[in-house]
Protein backbone atom coordinates (compact mmCIF):
# COMPACT_ATOMS: atom_id res chain seq x y z
CA UNK A 1 0.00 0.00 0.00
CA UNK A 2 1.29 3.45 -0.87
CA UNK A 3 -0.06 6.76 0.37
CA UNK A 4 1.45 8.58 -2.59
CA UNK A 5 1.75 7.48 -6.21
CA UNK A 6 2.09 9.19 -9.56
CA UNK A 7 0.80 7.17 -12.51
CA UNK A 8 0.40 4.31 -10.00
CA UNK A 9 4.13 4.34 -9.22
CA UNK A 10 5.00 4.90 -5.52
CA UNK A 11 6.30 8.32 -4.61
CA UNK A 12 9.90 8.79 -3.45
CA UNK A 13 9.00 8.14 0.20
CA UNK A 14 8.31 4.54 -0.80
CA UNK A 15 11.57 4.10 -2.74
CA UNK A 16 15.21 3.67 -1.71
CA UNK A 17 15.85 7.41 -2.28
CA UNK A 18 13.46 9.37 -0.04
CA UNK A 19 15.21 12.64 -0.93
CA UNK A 20 14.31 12.55 -4.64
CA UNK A 21 11.64 14.99 -5.87
CA UNK A 22 8.22 13.70 -6.89
CA UNK A 23 8.81 15.28 -10.30
CA UNK A 24 11.12 17.78 -11.94
CA UNK A 25 9.04 20.49 -13.60
CA UNK A 26 10.13 22.91 -16.31
CA UNK A 27 9.96 26.57 -15.33
CA UNK A 28 7.06 28.35 -17.05
CA UNK A 29 5.29 25.16 -18.20
CA UNK A 30 1.69 24.27 -17.31
CA UNK A 31 0.92 21.05 -15.46
CA UNK A 32 -2.15 19.07 -14.50
CA UNK A 33 -1.84 16.79 -11.48
CA UNK A 34 -4.38 14.01 -11.01
CA UNK A 35 -4.96 13.06 -7.38
CA UNK A 36 -7.09 10.28 -5.98
CA UNK A 37 -7.82 9.75 -2.30
CA UNK A 38 -8.17 6.02 -1.70
CA UNK A 39 -8.15 6.40 2.09
CA UNK A 40 -11.14 6.76 4.44
CA UNK A 41 -9.83 10.17 5.57
CA UNK A 42 -10.05 13.68 4.15
CA UNK A 43 -6.66 15.22 3.36
CA UNK A 44 -5.95 18.98 3.11
CA UNK A 45 -3.32 18.84 0.36
CA UNK A 46 -1.05 21.89 0.40
CA UNK A 47 1.45 23.05 -2.23
CA UNK A 48 4.19 25.51 -1.27
CA UNK A 49 5.60 28.11 -3.66
CA UNK A 50 2.86 28.00 -6.29
CA UNK A 51 -0.92 28.24 -6.55
CA UNK A 52 -3.24 25.90 -8.41
CA UNK A 53 -6.77 25.84 -9.76
CA UNK A 54 -9.03 22.85 -9.15
CA UNK A 55 -10.06 21.80 -12.65
CA UNK A 56 -12.36 18.91 -11.78
CA UNK A 57 -13.66 16.74 -8.95
CA UNK A 58 -15.34 13.36 -9.14
CA UNK A 59 -17.63 14.13 -6.19
CA UNK A 60 -18.64 17.80 -6.26
CA UNK A 61 -18.83 20.94 -8.36
CA UNK A 62 -15.63 22.96 -8.29
CA UNK A 63 -15.32 26.68 -7.74
CA UNK A 64 -13.07 28.60 -10.15
CA UNK A 65 -10.72 29.67 -7.36
CA UNK A 66 -6.95 29.81 -7.18
CA UNK A 67 -5.53 28.31 -4.00
CA UNK A 68 -2.57 26.48 -2.50
CA UNK A 69 -4.64 23.98 -0.47
CA UNK A 70 -7.47 21.60 -1.35
CA UNK A 71 -9.41 19.30 0.98
CA UNK A 72 -9.63 16.05 -0.96
CA UNK A 73 -12.41 13.83 0.38
CA UNK A 74 -12.38 10.02 0.68
CA UNK A 75 -12.84 8.35 -2.73
CA UNK A 76 -12.49 11.69 -4.52
CA UNK A 77 -10.47 12.21 -7.69
CA UNK A 78 -9.35 15.74 -8.54
CA UNK A 79 -7.34 17.49 -11.20
CA UNK A 80 -5.18 20.41 -10.12
CA UNK A 81 -3.77 22.75 -12.76
CA UNK A 82 -0.89 25.13 -12.24
CA UNK A 83 2.03 26.87 -13.91
CA UNK A 84 5.48 26.01 -12.56
CA UNK A 85 6.40 29.69 -12.27
CA UNK A 86 8.64 29.70 -9.21
CA UNK A 87 12.05 27.97 -9.42
CA UNK A 88 13.18 25.81 -6.52
CA UNK A 89 12.04 22.86 -4.44
CA UNK A 90 8.39 23.12 -3.34
CA UNK A 91 6.78 20.94 -0.71
CA UNK A 92 3.53 19.08 -1.47
CA UNK A 93 1.97 17.48 1.59
CA UNK A 94 -1.09 16.66 3.64
CA UNK A 95 -1.57 19.41 6.22
CA UNK A 96 -2.41 16.89 8.97
CA UNK A 97 0.87 16.41 10.83
CA UNK A 98 0.20 12.74 11.63
CA UNK A 99 -0.31 12.07 7.92
CA UNK A 100 2.92 13.91 7.07
CA UNK A 101 4.75 11.68 9.55
CA UNK A 102 3.43 8.58 7.76
CA UNK A 103 4.85 9.73 4.43
CA UNK A 104 2.30 12.08 2.88
CA UNK A 105 5.04 14.58 2.07
CA UNK A 106 7.03 15.08 -1.09
CA UNK A 107 8.13 17.96 -3.30
CA UNK A 108 8.29 19.25 -6.84
CA UNK A 109 11.55 20.62 -8.22
CA UNK A 110 11.04 23.52 -10.65
CA UNK A 111 14.03 24.15 -12.95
Amino acid sequence: YSFWAINKVPWPGDTPDPTAPLAELKLGKSYIVDMENLTPHAHPIHLHGMSFKVLSSSTRPVQPLVSDTYLIQPDEKVQLGFVADNPGDWLLHCHIIEHQKTGMTSYFRVV
